[in-house]
């Protein structure tokens, strides 16, 4: 016997003792032939980072390539970010993001184009149509390559199909069959008794690069993209800041659309909850809403993070810092040169009140004029008048100022920053 033909009985051997219970039959047509090495394919597999408008890092996350141009990833790790960039794993060459082509909410899923060309991507085109019982997921650590394996479990719902896999492996990485051939990508997902990892079908992703835009678009856009019901604001009364210091009653203002209905998101997704008031100064304000409170320790640095995005700082006449007054945050101007107002963070003014002479000084420093409405206010009941006219206004406290002077009067260290952490625990919504 030839040593060919002895090779091609040691082939046909394997392959007729493979189990017979499998709960999914790959189509022998389909398994002909492997789609390439996974030294070929890691070339497919990119490290993604995320960053805001102030060019923080935000997360980082894999894809892989499915196109010279494009990628596949989960739309979670991209959503909220004002820019990406990719690099192939293994190297240094970080390149930035075009824009996005496609996304799906219900699977998690987007496509990226990016900038520079990437010729060994993965080809969709002959994908199996069946999920096998057993995947092989690919990545790269220390310039060797491996390919753990996972058991498939199908698992039937109502509505839809989940394959979950047997071992975590990192959200974005693709997955393979036995033979070399792509047959999704893993996903991670949260469920009550933890995170496990499922496989998205290669026909989810098919489906999807039929569905793409002839251009990209900024994704930027994507931060608004849900399929989340929030609450009309025709529906809201007010708002209860819970604080460990006690309730703070608020509404806000219908001119400043886009602050209110931004609030009323972040409110619904429990944005707020355990984030720290971070800042207080006396008979000026308090100010919270910074993402990187929430589990900073007493020397980290904090007031530096929002939700991953900033907004246009909308100045409304007639909308002043009088005592009360809720206002968005700002980056100080070095950082922030387009004047945007952050995603998440407000101050509340507590404020002092101020003398005609006073606030004719503003006037000549800021050159603005105050109405009378706000001079008998801030001469009569306080607030922040060198303020107007910088720091979109969108709300006022309806009741709990006491509980705002309280916080503004505690003891503070380094940055403003109470000494003793002061906890949102939580923000009520207050129908009407």
């Amino acid at each position: 016997m030839t040593k060919i033909g002895a090779f091609l009985l040691v082939v046909f051997t394997l392959v007729a003792c493979q189990p017979k219970q499998q709960k999914t039959t790959v189509a022998r047509e389909e398994l002909s032939r492997p789609k390439g090495s996974y030294l070929r394919n890691i070339k497919a597999v990119v490290t993604i980072e995320t960053y805001d408008h102030y060019n923080r890092l935000l997360k980082q996350g894999y894809g892989f390539y499915i196109s010279s141009k494009t990628l596949i990833t989960n739309l979670d790790l991209i959503k909220g970010s004002f820019k990406a960039k990719v690099t192939i794993v293994g190297t240094n060459d970080y390149y930035d993001v075009a824009g996005y082509t496609a996304y799906d909410i219900e699977n998690n899923l987007v496509i990226l184009k990016t900038w520079k060309e990437n010729l060994h991507y993965l080809k969709l085109e002959k994908s199996i149509k069946n999920i096998p019982d057993s995947i092989a997921g690919l990545y790269r650590k220390s310039r060797k390559i491996y390919a753990p394996k996972a058991e498939v479990t199908k698992i039937k719902g109502d509505s839809l199909i989940l394959y979950q896999l047997s071992k975590n492996m990192a959200s974005g990485l693709p997955a393979f069959t036995f033979l070399h051939h792509l047959v999704g990508m893993v996903q991670n997902q949260n469920t009550d008794s933890g995170k496990v990892s499922t496989l998205i079908p290669s026909s989810e992703i098919i489906a999807l690069r039929k569905k793409q835009l002839k251009q990209q678009k900024s994704i930027y856009d994507l931060r608004t993209k849900t399929n989340k019901v929030y609450p009309s604001y025709k529906d809201i009364k007010g708002f209860r800041i819970k604080t460990s210091m006690g309730n703070i009653g608020i509404r806000l203002y219908n001119q400043t659309p886009v602050f209110r209905d931004n609030f009323i998101k972040l409110v619904s997704d429990q944005f707020y909850d355990s984030l720290l008031v971070h800042r207080v100064l006396k008979d000026f304000l308090i100010q919270t809403g910074a993402a990187d409170s929430k589990y900073a320790g007493k020397d980290d640095i904090v007031g530096w993070q929002g939700p991953g995005y900033n907004l246009k700082t909308d100045i409304v006449p007639g909308l002043f810092h009088k005592r009360g007054a809720i206002a968005a945050s700002k980056m100080p101007p070095e950082r922030n040169p387009k004047d945007r107002s952050d995603g998440s963070q407000f101050y509340i003014i507590s404020g002092r009140t101020f003398t005609l002479d006073e606030l004719k000084d503003i006037e000549k420093q800021k050159g603005i004029r105050f109405t009378q409405s706000q001079i008998n206010t801030y001469a009569t009941v306080g607030g922040a008048p060198h303020l107007d006219g910088e720091y979109a206004v969108f709300g006022e406290v309806t009741s709990g100022m006491d509980v705002v002077d309280e916080i503004a009067a505690v003891e503070i260290y380094a940055v403003d920053r109470p000494v003793k952490d002061i906890r949102i625990l939580g923000i009520d919504i207050l129908k009407r």
